[in-house]
């Protein structure tokens, strides 16, 4: 069924970027499964849009490692191997801890932040049943590390990652316990302490990387 062109006109986005959250959504959900096929024109239909916004928005996604261009199929829904997921953790605890110091030392400099907002939205919709809005507040919450610690060549380099990265995120159904790992950390960059704050998003990362290898690849 088509998403009708009213909807995603009256969006202030760009038509591309807002073709392209409608695919990031679906392949986030699984409703574009690892290796479904993005057709141009399908997609066109589906959204009720031309092609060029679709084309620009899949360009967009290849970017970000969600989807690849085969020779022998065309654009698919990328399918990360073990080695792809373990090379994200390896680059996300790298670069993360990195970001976590950075954003406590601004805290403690008295830098406003929207942090504790996404714990108590991600707990509040986890109590609803709502894990989409859980999904949605977990990701905003390390985008907004991200974007506390103000460092452009790191924003830079985690950029093209954020997909997959999103992904990641998406993949465990332990929502209970990646609430208190979360709480936990947001606690010690609220506490502005670098330190502790470094060494709770290590723990977060080697956590969540033994338990997303497990969850899906045994």
């Amino acid at each position: 069924m088509a998403t009708p062109s009213s909807k995603l006109y009256r969006n202030q986005k760009p038509l591309r970027d807002i073709v392209g959250d409608e695919i990031r959504s679906r392949i986030f959900s699984g409703s574009f499964a690892p290796g479904t096929r993005l057709v141009e024109r399908e997609l066109a239909e589906r959204f009720d849009v031309s092609r060029l916004p679709v084309r620009e928005a899949l360009r967009v996604l290849q970017n970000e490692g969600l989807v690849e261009n085969l020779p022998s199929r065309g654009i698919v829904v990328k399918t990360l191997t073990e080695r792809d997921v373990v090379e994200l953790f390896d680059i996300r605890e790298a670069l993360e801890v990195l970001a976590v110091r950075l954003a406590a030392a601004r805290v403690a400099d008295n830098v406003p932040n929207k942090l504790r907002q996404y714990v108590n939205e991600s707990q509040e919709a986890i109590s609803r049943g709502e894990l989409d809005a859980a999904h949605s507040a977990n990701s905003k919450f390390h985008d907004e590390i991200i974007a506390l610690s103000d460092n452009a060549l790191l924003q830079s380099m985690l950029e093209p990652l954020l997909g997959r990265l999103h992904w990641l995120f998406r993949q465990i159904p332990d929502f209970e316990r990646l609430s208190s790992e979360h709480d936990e950390l947001c606690s010690a960059i609220e506490a502005g302490e670098p330190a502790r704050a470094a060494e709770a998003a290590r723990a977060h990362v080697l956590s969540y990387r033994r338990r997303t290898l497990a969850y899906l690849f045994g």
